[in-house]
């Protein structure tokens, strides 16, 4: 059977073995890896298999390239703090950069094998990466309801320039902040790329003369973890369904109704209470999608502001998932007094076909809806 303590964090699945403080301020680097290909993959094999088989083999490679790339976080002391999308957002705490830009090379390393794809029915896919570190300090918060879900949050400026970085990072390529190239001796580099936008500066580094040394985390045995533990990190569908048995959800194809919101109105580098102003926002967005049985399934803060994703259709599924996702968006608009503080709300809407399931191999792991 998966284990549940694969949708934590490693670093917090540790600190429910061995005890440690996890303040909101905190100093390190922050890894961002996007993995692409997916699309004309997901393509390719519902082509050639049908929509169910299709989607099940797409998951398998799903869970060999994670696993690829997560054993290399590990490897180096990093947490795989949340998934976007095919994307990861990784931390390494009280790192100058050194241990996540190895880790990030190492990852790169690992995408080889799927370059190139050989699908069942013969279609060549190419899947690769693209990757960026940067280094300062952070926020890091634990938001959200315990009974519905919990969600490990990174935020501030350190994150906003992790996210500049990435959109000037190449396919195959690691880029890295100056604070961070600042601390790696004899790196071999490639080309400097400057954010247009706010002039800040990036460098490719493509070696490194003396790698950082591995700093993999200790073994746990998941049976020394406490259910009332483990439990608010997962959904409640996710984490019934692995105690009963079953196993992951079944990676599928189905309709389903994302909505997407933007909000923006907290500081999270000046405000002390910036976590428990995103605490509360939080419950408060569950509690509403919770009234008309959508799913919360990411929350992602960066240089265009601080965004959530509620779908209705996985893993519940309604005739009328349309009509809630409005009605929940119309609910969502104003958020009550004590949440005054909240402001430029956007929501958007759309509905199509998204493949469905449990993804990021064994050891770490989330529930995803993504088309």
């Amino acid at each position: 059977m998966d284990s549940p303590i694969a949708y934590i964090p490693m670093d917090r699945r540790q600190a429910l073995v061995r005890p440690r403080e996890f303040p909101d301020r905190t100093q390190g680097a922050a890894l961002f890896a996007d993995i692409s290909g997916f699309t004309p993959l997901t393509e390719a094999l519902v082509l050639e298999l049908g929509a169910q088989r299709g989607a099940e083999e797409l998951t398998r490679f799903l869970n060999l390239i994670y696993d690829a790339v997560i054993d290399e976080v590990h490897r180096f002391g990093g947490s795989v703090i949340a998934f976007a999308g095919d994307a990861i957002t990784c931390w390494f705490d009280g790192d100058n950069g050194y241990r996540a830009t190895t880790s990030a090379l190492a990852m790169q390393e690992a995408m080889r094998p799927f370059a190139a794809l050989t699908t069942p029915g013969g279609a060549s896919i190419s899947l690769t990466m693209k990757a960026a570190v940067a280094t300062g300090p952070a926020r890091r918060f634990l938001v959200g309801d315990p009974g519905g879900r919990v969600l490990d949050a990174l935020a501030g400026e350190t994150l906003v320039r992790l996210a500049a970085a990435e959109h000037q990072a190449g396919k195959g390529e690691v880029i890295v902040d100056t604070a961070t190239l600042a601390a790696l001796d004899h790196a071999e580099l490639g080309d400097r790329r400057r954010d247009p936008e706010k002039g800040e500066e990036f460098a490719v580094v493509t070696a490194l003369e003396a790698p950082a040394a591995p700093a993999p985390w200790p073994t746990l045995d998941p049976a020394s973890l406490a259910t009332a533990d483990v439990r608010p990190w997962l959904l409640p569908a996710v984490y019934e369904r692995l105690q009963s048995g079953l196993g992951n959800f079944l990676a599928e194809l189905r309709p389903t109704v994302a909505l997407f919101l933007r909000f923006d109105g907290i500081d999270y580098d000046a405000d002390d209470q910036a976590g428990a102003n995103l605490d509360g926002y939080m419950r408060w967005v569950q509690s509403i999608a919770a009234r008309y049985d959508g799913t919360l399934i990411d929350l992602n803060i960066g240089d265009k502001g601080s965004y959530l994703y509620i779908n209705f259709g996985a893993p519940q599924a309604h005739e009328n998932d349309a009509e809630r996702a409005a009605a929940t968006a119309l609910a969502l608009r104003t958020p009550p007094a004590q949440l005054a503080f909240i402001g430029d709300v956007q929501i958007g809407i759309s509905q199509g076909r998204m493949r469905a399931g449990a993804y990021g191999g064994a050891n770490h792991r989330t529930y995803g809806v993504l088309g």
